[in-house]
């Protein structure tokens, strides 16, 4: 049996580790793809190469199967197997800024046990969260919570393990794991295990699959830091296979999954979850995947998630793989430019700027130390911020110089920005020649100073829909356009010149189309010129002209009369040629030849 096979001897296995990447430090940037599928010139294959790092500092020993986190420019690693000195529960951390290593100092009396083969992953700016693991003689549940800021850790929950150990050695702080079983939470609390899958998402603790020493597992659990109870998940669509030691990433919406071992074959597939429904889907894998393997790491980086290394069961790798979530094609990586790293599994992976970082891991035959770089592309740029930025000035009462009045509530803005967006604001705040203006300057207040500007009232328009207004203007998008406020965005997009607004809004409209509202939307659109929601409409009448809430709702275009002579005129001519691609209306309806509805008369 190979000594990755999970075999009776429980060091050879746990000899190479398992660390995945949580999906830290992601960069969001947009860039090409770097594949053997794309021509690279000679100078960024010149780039994209390996640079052994010479650090400063304390130097972490050797060590695999390590957590680590990248939180505010530094990387965290916490424990692993060392080898010969067994598993560790020490803690590091590396600054990119001055690259330099350090012991990381714990000013809290209490702090997790030795252990390998544990996810750490951050939960918001200052905390990282730890979970079981496997400390050599036992697999554990534990929850732990490092704040940076404090420098102190805080068990959220105890390991369940009936039988811990009584060896110092292998356990390290005994002050927690020697004491009854007293979790502090409620719920359905998960196995003991390693090997997992683990992310925060939405103020909650997710995990998914591993290896509880018997069993390879893909159950999913989530832990609410608010309420301190655990939940089992019942997930949907398609859900991963058993396994152990995938590699994993995150981004804000989805966890993903890669590879990973069932105890008897490993994996090549790869699956994402969406985390605000759970539901699981197996991804498109075109092109040229990762051969199967665990124990390896993978990465998110602009648009591609990168996996590095691992265990085949024959070998350890140290080649590299790109997935274009655009196309969904994998392609190989030419990662064989500079001082190369060996093979290896179970290492740590992180990235940050443009480079992704390795440390340690296991080669086949020891442990290992080193620590490297590889460029993910040849230049960090920056994401572009220029909408976020300029979506930070929305109603700042500091850095703006007009503010109105809607609804009795002050809305802030800048009058050049509304000014070039807008030939309604530009005429309104610069010539001075609409009543709101005139009214503007009429009502300053003598004694207010100079440069006192009263705030412009702006009455026919509600304070939701103008500030969706501002959103719009200021970043030329608008989210979570409700039904309720479609409409009447719809109309203030006519009055203020915003033919892209009101274009989303036509577009957010047909997509809430029911017959309850359908009737209403296809007047509105009609008096302010909405061509293609108005046309739409029509279509959406006519395919279900027999429907109650539609012969219902033809009494209101009783005040639009055009209207309904246009539904007439089309439906008539539908039913004059058979040949067109629409259901044939019953001659029963509102419009057939004994039709006596009373919308007809007027």
């Amino acid at each position: 049996m190979e000594d990755h096979e999970i075999p009776q001897n429980v060091d050879q296995f746990t000899a190479a580790g398992g660390a995945s990447l949580g999906g830290n430090g992601i960069q969001p940037l947009m860039h090409r793809p770097i594949s053997t599928t794309n021509p690279i010139s000679s100078l960024d294959r010149q780039a994209l190469s390996w640079t052994r790092i010479n650090s400063s500092g304390c130097l972490p020993p050797r060590r695999s199967g390590a957590a680590s986190v990248v939180v505010k420019g530094r990387l965290y690693m916490f424990g692993g197997y060392g080898g010969g000195t067994g598993r560790l529960d020490d803690f590091y951390s590396f600054s990119f800024d001055t690259n330099t290593w350090e012991e990381v100092k714990v000013l809290s009396a209490e702090k997790p046990g030795c252990r390998e083969n544990n996810g750490v992953v951050i939960g918001d700016s200052s905390r990282v969260y730890l979970f079981g693991g496997y400390n050599g003689n036992s697999w554990l549940n534990d929850l732990w919570m490092f704040d940076i800021d404090t420098q102190r850790w805080t068990c959220i929950q105890e390991s369940s393990d009936p039988n811990p150990p009584a060896d110092n050695a292998a356990l390290g702080n005994l002050s927690v794991v020697n004491r009854q079983p007293n979790t502090g939470t409620s719920g359905s609390v998960p196995s003991r295990r390693f090997g997992y899958v683990s992310v925060v998402h939405n103020n909650k603790f997710v995990l998914f699959g591993g290896f509880d020493g018997s069993r390879w597992l893909n159950d999913m659990y989530e832990f609410d830091f608010k309420t301190k109870t655990w939940r089992e998940i019942h997930t949907r669509g398609q859900l991963p296979s058993v396994r152990s030691c995938p590699a994993w990433a995150k981004d804000e919406t989805h966890v993903y999954i890669q590879g990973g071992y069932d105890g008897v074959e490993r994996k090549a597939d790869f699956f994402a979850c969406d985390l605000s429904t759970y539901t699981w889907i197996e991804m498109p894998s075109r092109g040229t995947p990762p051969s199967p393997r665990y124990f390896h790491s993978c990465c998110l980086y602009g648009d591609k998630m990168y996996t590095y290394g691992g265990y085949s069961g024959s070998e350890r790798l140290a080649d590299m793989y790109a997935y274009d979530f655009e196309t969904n094609v994998w392609s190989e990586v030419d990662c064989t430019n500079g001082d190369c790293p060996s093979g290896r599994s179970s290492l740590v992976a992180q990235v940050y700027g443009n480079c992704l970082y390795i440390f340690g891991g296991y080669n086949g035959l020891t442990v290992l130390n080193d620590f490297y770089k590889f460029r993910l592309k040849p230049v960090s740029v920056p994401p572009p911020s220029l909408v976020n930025d300029l979506q930070r000035l929305i109603n700042h009462p500091e850095l703006t110089d007009v503010t109105f009045l809607v609804e009795g509530r002050e809305i802030h803005a800048n009058r050049a920005i509304l000014a070039v967006r807008s030939e309604y604001f530009r005429i309104l705040l610069f010539n001075g020649g609409m009543r709101e203006s005139i009214q503007s300057q009429e009502s300053a207040v003598a004694n207010a100073g100079p440069g006192y500007r009263a705030p412009i009232e702006l009455k026919d328009v509600s304070f939701a829909v103008f500030s969706k207004v501002m959103e719009y203007l200021y970043t030329d998008s608008v989210a979570n356009i409700t039904l309720d406020l479609g409409i009447p965005l719809l109309i203030m997009s006519e009055r203020f010149m915003l033919d892209r607004l009101k274009g989303l809004c036509e577009d957010s409209l047909r997509r809430d189309l029911n017959v309850e509202n359908v009737i209403g939307i296809f007047i509105a659109s009609h008096r302010h010129n909405a061509t293609g929601l108005k046309d739409i409409a029509l279509d959406y009448i006519l395919r279900n002209l027999n429907d109650p809430c539609i012969i219902q709702g033809l009494s209101e275009l009783k005040s639009e009369p055009d209207l309904l002579v246009e539904i007439i005129t089309r439906n008539s001519t539908i039913l004059a040629s058979p040949q067109q691609n629409m259901p044939h209306q019953s001659t029963s309806g509102p419009f057939g030849n004994s039709s006596e509805w009373s919308g007809t008369r007027r």
